[in-house]
């Protein structure tokens, strides 16, 4: 949860508020956390999005807590986390595609630095995203989704006060009468190669209703990440 990475996301119509809880698989470390995101256009060619982990359970063995020079010998409790906000601005749009320019500014509001559960250091990006949709019957859709970006945060390191990324994603969404299912590649690639290499593979099954979406997602770990997760989240259309 300390270092964010955006999907390649399409524009949204109405506001939107997600809660989705997480069980976070690593050996030698129990972790299980609380997301939420509030999100809502500004007219028709702009949006705002605010996120947070709000409560994180942590627990790790002595392992775990030496690789990550914790400070408390048993280091186990809660954390809350870092506030993200995301602004996101229409450049074109047409029938089936979209093009869009998107930037996140992570803040340093998160807690239990001591136990190293978050960073204490700000960061940011920008990227670019395309979107295409097509619909092939009357039930049966998909889109496709492309992100590429530049990702920078604040080190502690004296010779390397900050690290820059290349930051991409791709999404493919099928969507059949109310249900969804969607898969998504993302990470980025800093260059001080200290484990600044995460690569994420999700995919995720929905069921929607006028009002509100159920979904469960399973996150795999492909590179530089220590965790698999699995999630379950409710969406509600406002």
């Amino acid at each position: 949860n300390a270092f964010p990475i955006p999907f390649a996301e399409k524009m949204i119509l109405k506001p939107e508020f997600d809660v989705r809880f997480s069980n976070h698989l690593n050996t030698g470390e129990t972790s299980r956390d609380e997301y939420m995101r509030f999100a809502f256009p500004l007219g028709e060619k702009a949006s705002l999005k605010f996120s947070m982990n709000p409560i994180e359970y942590f627990e790790m063995d002595s392992v775990i807590r030496n690789n990550r020079v914790v400070r408390d010998q048993f280091p186990k409790g809660y954390a809350s986390g870092d506030l993200l906000v995301e602004m996101n601005a229409l450049i074109f749009k047409n029938k089936n595609t979209q093009f869009i320019f998107n930037m996140g500014l992570k803040t340093a509001s998160g807690s239990q630095f001591r136990n190293a559960r978050y960073t204490d250091t700000p960061a940011y990006y920008f990227d670019l995203s395309y979107h295409l949709a097509n619909t092939i019957t009357k039930d049966l859709s998909y889109d496709l989704g492309a992100l590429l970006g530049l990702y920078v945060w604040q080190t502690y390191m004296v010779n390397n006060r900050q690290n820059d990324a290349i930051l991409a994603a791709l999404t493919f969404n099928l969507s059949y009468k109310d249900y969804s299912l969607s898969n998504s590649l993302r990470g980025f690639k800093g260059y001080l190669g200290n484990g600044d290499f995460p690569l994420l593979y999700v995919t995720k099954i929905s069921r929607n209703w006028n009002a509100y979406q159920l979904y469960l997602q399973q996150q795999l770990s492909l590179h530089d990440y220590p965790y698999n997760s699995f999630q379950l989240g409710f969406k509600l259309y406002l």
